[in-house]
């Protein structure tokens, strides 16, 4: 059952581009339009109760202040034009604003340059994010103790989200949409508004994201070998013996951590990584098949449906842009 009230802040602040800020706005209330019932709560949250002045020139009023009392389920911030060290000054409050939000409990999340708030906060402490490449160095200076991933359009660590520009601040959208109200919900939406689902950039690390939700480092270093080489012959043993540990101490750490056993983990690697390739190549379903780790197609097929309930071949035609 879909939850019902979750309840969004949109952050608005100087400078801020009104087109990654309303595009959010647009797609949660369509699905409370197709629910007809209020799944998503609606916030434009200013710093202070002055409207703030956006990139295009035009007034933007907030609902409520960040000074108010009261806590979100979701923080969207959006991204903004100009200096950030003049945005600091500007409005100093956001950044304790964003710590109080996530040690609430609220899910945050940022297009491009609104990254640099996250950052500031420090919630991307010892954490992957993303933003536009023009932005990486600045930020790299600025925050050292973030692993800056440039290539990468969407991140997600430790339950925040960022992306790296107005295209992938709308599939961050989308990909909300489908984690809180299913797949069906979210491709469905995307094919009525016109919105490619095709990106260039990989999803299967963002999608696989939620797995790393925990503090055994020699864990996370088996899943960043298992990030680059999933489509290799993968042996436990080895990867035991490489993190220092027997392999029954290797699989029962591995389900603790991440709350998978490692052949599901692996399973699940390949098949999004299988389900990338169906949406954005035109590679045949054999080819793609053995390109993510499967050389028995008829196993590739029944693990695919494991995880996904759909056939290679349905998913491709069902999810696939018309």
């Amino acid at each position: 059952m879909t939850p019902v009230g979750i309840r969004v802040a949109l952050a608005a602040y100087e400078g801020v581009w009104a087109s990654t800020l309303h595009p959010t706005a647009d797609i949660l209330q369509s699905v409370n339009l197709r629910q007809l019932t209020d799944t998503f709560s609606l916030k434009v949250v200013t710093p202070t109760e002055q409207s703030v002045v956006p990139y295009s020139g035009q007034r933007i009023t907030g609902d409520a202040t960040m000074m108010e009392s009261g806590s979100y389920d979701w923080v969207v911030l959006p991204h903004f034009w100009g200096d950030f060290d003049r945005a600091l000054q500007v409005h100093p409050q956001i950044a304790h604003w964003l710590l109080q939000q996530n040690e609430a409990g609220a899910l945050i999340a940022s297009v491009n340059s609104g990254a640099f708030w996250a950052a500031q906060a420090g919630l991307l402490r010892d954490r992957r994010a993303t933003a536009y490449w023009r932005h990486i160095p600045a930020l790299k200076q600025r925050f050292p103790d973030v692993d800056w991933l440039a290539q990468q359009g969407l991140v997600e660590d430790g339950g925040i989200y960022t992306s790296n520009g107005q295209n992938a601040g709308m599939d961050l959208a989308m990909h909300l949409v489908e984690r809180t109200c299913g797949a069906e919900m979210a491709n469905s939406l995307a094919r009525d508004i016109t919105f490619d689902i095709r990106r260039h950039y990989d999803l299967t690390l963002f999608n696989m994201a939620g797995f790393r939700h925990h503090r055994d480092d020699n864990i996370h270093h088996v899943q960043d070998w298992l990030d680059r080489h999933f489509a290799e012959a993968v042996s436990f043993q080895v990867l035991a013996c490489n993190a220092g540990m027997s392999k029954s101490t290797f699989l029962r750490r591995f389900e603790r951590a991440t709350g998978e056993k490692p052949a599901r983990y692996l399973q699940r690697l390949r098949i999004e990584a299988a389900k990338h390739r169906l949406i954005n190549s035109d590679d045949n379903i054999k080819t793609i098949s053995i390109n993510v780790g499967y050389r028995d197609f008829s196993s590739f097929s029944k693990a695919f449906k494991s995880v996904t309930t759909h056939s290679p071949k349905r998913f491709r035609s069902h999810c696939r842009p018309r």
